[in-house]
């Protein structure tokens, strides 16, 4: 009877802890000042609040509250609900299709540059300071930094089931927790390390003189165009016999249901057509990716309906309404933001906490280098955008990528959150080799072949080779950068 509580009385923790930040922003001018989200901090009151650090949150009536795996469930519907909530709205903007193959592109060299890091850097420490590691330890760092706690512990978890030869000793004690610990640490770094990013790429942007794009005047209506403040009729002219909120929930409710039940049939072919653990790792990493499937099949619904209204089946233009849709993609994604950040659980790291701390920094530090790299190249209008959107997302995750977006870009107005969205989707089954290759160091170690470690970071960087020279390519590279590296129209209207 108590159980289905915890949900609302979660839910009312993080929304006492986004009043308490809002109060803060109101009182305290250094917070408006370095511009850090009002969820960020609601998140860190979380943590501090929870049962992690000072547990002042008590249970209720005996049934634990503002537990990781609660927070976490939560962030993973709420993720879902927003992204498919602003892929519904109506875009005019050019590009979005090929920036978002950008982003895939993106997306997956960073799995692979995050994964040859996190190996090699395992493979010098076996071979110095820390001989009984792993060899699939540094792989936790694309699953830990670009996936989350998630994946990041199931993976753990599996490799943790790997015997020492001829022993009934665990070859990787502990798995998953190192997995969390990779996971925490990387929403550290796009914290801790983020938002002062971001406030040095504002200063640097304000210095040059340049646009900002996400704070940009919003382009005037055009001729016709229907907003919220509408009359209270429906479509035969009679008044309406339903909210117009609800309206908009019954859509976004309707693609996630089609989600789950898409989902399921990919589930169910998967485990029939490949081995079971590989088709489990696959389905888990389609699972984990609901938002991004979510989101496409959002933007097909949106086009679907947005063709009714042209052909006048739906009269009015009313079938979605942008000021709606923005406001609940905006809601579930700030409650999202705040959760993720509160289900961080400090007390995963274990006695890995050396070796995990070597890897995660050079880790981090060189994910800052390769994104910076990237985006200037690739979305040189919008490169601080994008900067904080990948390095949030291939830190922590993409909840953590949406908080610093949120600081230059609160209402999505640039293709940064779209490009990491759907570019998660496209990078997923680009990366589908590189889950193969996660999976050949277990099994030298099973074999007793190290060769199969070496060969594995020499795949790796064959894969990333190949990757680069498609998206690089003078051809493919001015086609998916027409519009990212041109005046888009996001800069233009930030001018006037």
């Amino acid at each position: 009877m108590n159980q289905p509580w915890v949900l609302i009385v979660d839910l009312g923790f993080i929304s006492l802890c986004l009043l308490i930040a809002v109060v803060l922003r109101r009182f305290l001018p250094v917070i408006r000042r370095f511009r850090i989200p009002d969820a960020i901090i609601a998140g860190f009151i979380g943590l501090a609040a929870g049962p992690s650090i000072l547990n002042i949150i008590p249970p209720i009536r005996g049934v634990p509250t503002f537990q990781s795996g609660n927070l976490l469930a939560l962030v993973y519907h709420l993720m879902a609900v927003g992204f498919i909530a602003l892929a519904l709205k109506s875009s005019k903007g050019k590009g979005r299709t090929r920036s978002a193959v950008s982003g895939g592109f993106y997306m997956v060299a960073s799995y692979a540059i995050q994964g040859f890091i996190g190996l090699g850097v395992t493979l010098i420490l076996m071979l110095t300071l820390f001989p009984n590691l792993f060899p699939t330890f540094g792989f936790l760092l694309p699953f830990g930094f670009g996936q989350g706690p998630s994946l990041a512990g199931e993976m753990g978890r599996s490799w943790s089931e790997i015997m020492v030869p001829g022993t009934a000793t665990s070859a990787f004690p502990n798995g998953a927790s190192v997995g969390l610990s990779f996971s925490t640490i990387g929403f550290i770094w796009a914290c801790v390390v983020g938002v002062p990013l971001m406030n040095i790429l504002i200063r640097r942007r304000k210095r040059l003189g340049e646009p900002e794009p996400g704070f940009g005047k919003p382009p005037p209506p055009e001729p016709g165009a229907h907003f919220l403040i509408e009359k209270e009729r429906d479509y035969s002219g009679m008044a309406r016999s339903i909210d117009k909120l609800t309206t908009q929930l019954m859509l976004v409710g309707g693609v996630y249901l089609i989600l789950y039940f898409g989902l399921q049939g990919f589930s169910w072919l998967m485990n029939r057509l490949l081995p079971g653990s590989f088709a489990g790792n696959i389905v888990k990493l389609f699972w984990g990716f609901q938002f991004g499937f979510g989101a496409l099949i959002g933007t097909l619904v949106g086009k679907f309906m947005r063709r009714l209204e042209d052909k006048g089946w739906i009269k009015g233009n009313r079938g979605t309404n942008n000021y709606l849709l923005q406001h609940i993609g905006g809601t579930a994604i700030d409650f999202m933001i705040a959760a993720s950040i509160a289900a961080i659980n400090v007390r995963v790291l274990g006695p890995y906490i050396v070796p995990i701390l070597i890897v995660t920094t050079i880790g981090g530090a060189a994910t800052a280098g390769y994104v910076w790299f990237f985006v200037k190249k690739v979305w040189p209008k919008t490169y601080v955008e994008h900067f904080l959107t990948f390095f949030g997302t291939h830190t922590g995750t993409l909840a953590t990528g949406m908080a610093l977006l949120r600081g230059v870009d609160p209402q999505f107005r640039t293709s940064a959150a779209s490009d990491a969205v759907y570019g998660s989707g496209i990078g997923l089954m680009m990366g589908i080799p590189l889950i193969v290759m996660a999976g050949l160091p277990a099994a030298g170690y099973e074999m007793g072949n190290p060769n199969y470690y070496w060969i594995t970071l020499l795949l790796i960087l064959g894969y990333l080779a190949i990757v680069l020279a498609i998206w690089f390519n003078p051809w493919t590279f001015k086609f998916f950068t027409r519009h990212t590296r041109g005046q888009d129209e996001n800069a233009v209207s930030a001018k006037k």
